[in-house]
């Protein structure tokens, strides 16, 4: 894995900027490397970020948390039998129910059931989560290091705007852009396509 070190060393020969450019400290750089990393995270739903986590409901209580530093549910099920996904003005229809989950919405930091749980279920979580900001120089992201190039190049976007160069704003702009689509190509390509179950009664006409 590319460590955080490596990644700024990345940036600085691809400015050709020396590695004691009174401009980019360390910290600096590191904080420009981290808003690369949120900005190529952002654009996807990416496998890489996602985790799967065992969320357990309580008997008569409505919601539970949802796990830390999560971007987006991309699926939840009991048994393997997907859980559907409401809106919370959906979800409020089944507020008085009570019962095995069938479906869910989202509000803040809680995971919403319908209907109401009459016990304990456990509730097999897979979903997207926010990059970790990197901080010591021995850091990895999660972003795999086939990618490097592309998180490098975000980065430089914000250096040559820094330095105002255009010409390496345009390189760096250009081999970016390349690398997102080159990157949901991939992803595209590798990924499975399967439909929820759906129960009657629960799902979308």
């Amino acid at each position: 894995m590319t460590q955080l070190s490596d990644i700024r060393t990345e940036v600085l020969e691809t400015a050709g900027l020396a590695s004691d450019d009174s401009r980019f400290p360390s910290a600096t750089l590191n904080r420009i490397i981290n808003r690369a990393l949120r900005s190529v995270s952002a654009e996807h739903d990416w496998p890489w970020n996602q985790v799967q986590a065992t969320v357990n409901t309580v008997a008569s209580t409505a919601t539970s948390n949802l796990p830390s530093n999560t971007c987006k549910i991309i699926r939840l099920a009991i048994d393997n039998d997907d859980l559907i996904p409401l809106s919370a003005r959906e979800g409020a229809t089944y507020s008085q129910d009570t019962g095995q989950p069938r479906a869910y919405w989202v509000e803040q930091d809680k995971i919403n059931w319908a209907p109401v749980p009459d016990g304990v279920y456990a509730v097999n979580a897979i979903y997207s989560k926010y990059e970790d900001a990197l901080s010591g120089d021995s850091d990895t992201p999660n972003l795999p290091t086939r990618y490097t190039d592309w998180l490098v190049n975000t980065a430089l976007v914000q250096v040559s705007q820094r330095i105002r160069d255009n010409d390496l704003y345009t390189m760096a702009d250009r081999e970016r852009r390349a690398w997102s689509r080159r990157a949901a190509d991939e992803v595209r390509r590798v990924a499975a396509t399967a439909r929820p179950k759906v129960r009657n009664g629960w799902g979308r006409v």
